[in-house]
């Protein structure tokens, strides 16, 4: 069996789709895969019309859509396998804009391919609203976690870290949902030092400083230095208030760290039962809380770290692997 997995133009500072399936490519057994990547990055009419011409030339035994082109399933044709990472942040705007989004992101590749591919239930329960036509086609596949982490030399590097005794909250993401603002205002006062990823906003900055927060920041870092964070921290705390999954639960529980993350949807589900401390991400005090309850109860802490161990084989590559292939044998017509 041969697979073409098309990949959006590759841009800076936007990878995670290509890491994810990287993963994916990686476990996959006995399976030719080829990486496809469209010429054209921006959406007009000429780039869309570039990129169907080229998917159509690169079709596949089966083709699989890796998220956010969705629209090239007209070229790509029935046996396709589409991948929507996100539905509802993407409809947003102008009703135009919104409207040529849901005909050309989802209603009409909803119509086209054999199979759809989501990352959570949430995420599954947000896109059957937008195509109830094709909720059959519906099933639900989680991000692997990335070996990576597990690999190599993790020893932190001298100019990375700065010397502390203090416990380290390692927080990831700045965008307006991860919800930093609240984090800070939370640790206010609290002898902790936060480890940010993300390029702050001048607000953030502003926040820091107001709050007289101990902390570091890290932008555009490589891999290996991510990895390398979140074996330094103590805890990680992700208090998003939306996500279609929430990929730093899993990385924290597979370094054995305990996550402090929010009550919504998908969260718990990506966490496990019992396998983070869950709190109100709209509350400062749910979230200071919850972040001294685990520094400072260590038999708790250690029940976390525990439960999270168990949780996190659920998101084993060769297992997520071996769901994309049965999807792949599906649509070429083959028993399971």
């Amino acid at each position: 069996m041969k697979v073409n997995l098309f990949f959006r133009k590759q841009t800076s500072g936007f990878r995670s789709i290509e890491e994810l399936f990287g993963i994916v490519i990686y476990a996959l057994q006995g399976i030719q895969c080829e990486v496809v990547e469209v010429p054209e990055k921006k959406v007009s009419i000429d780039k869309v019309f570039k990129n169907q011409i080229f998917a159509f030339k690169n079709r596949g035994e089966v083709n699989h859509i890796t998220g956010d082109i969705h629209y090239i399933a007209l070229a790509t044709g029935r046996k396709t396998v589409l991948t929507i990472h996100d539905a509802n942040s993407v409809l947003t705007g102008p009703w135009y804009k919104k409207l040529f989004v849901q005909l050309f992101w989802f209603w009409i590749p909803a119509l086209i391919v054999k199979r759809i591919t989501t990352i959570s239930d949430k995420s599954r329960d947000e896109l059957e609203k937008i195509i109830p036509f094709a909720k059959r086609k519906i099933s639900v596949i989680p991000n692997p976690y990335n070996p990576k982490l597990l690999e190599g030399d993790l020893d932190m590097e001298e100019e990375m870290v700065t010397n502390t005794s203090k416990p380290i909250i390692l927080h990831l993401g700045t965008k307006s949902n991860k919800n930093l603002e609240r984090t800070i205002e939370a640790l206010e006062g609290l002898p902790y030092k936060l480890y940010i990823i993300g390029q702050l906003t001048d607000l953030q900055a502003e926040l820091l400083a107001k709050h007289k927060i101990d902390f570091r920041s890290y932008f555009n870092l490589p891999y290996k230095e991510v990895a390398m964070l979140y074996h330094q921290c103590t805890v990680v705390c992700f208090a998003s208030l939306y996500e279609g999954f929430g990929m730093p639960i899993i990385e924290a529980q597979l370094v054995g760290k305990p996550v402090i993350t929010s009550d919504i949807d998908p969260m718990p589900w990506v966490a496990g039962e019992n396998g983070a401390c869950l709190v109100d991400p709209c509350n400062i005090s749910s979230i200071r809380n919850g972040i001294t309850k685990v520094i400072e109860d260590q038999d708790y802490c250690n029940k976390l770290v525990e439960n999270g161990a168990q949780n996190v084989h659920r998101f084993d590559p060769n297992k997520i692997a071996k769901m994309y292939e049965d999807v792949y044998l599906d649509v070429l017509g083959k028993k399971l």
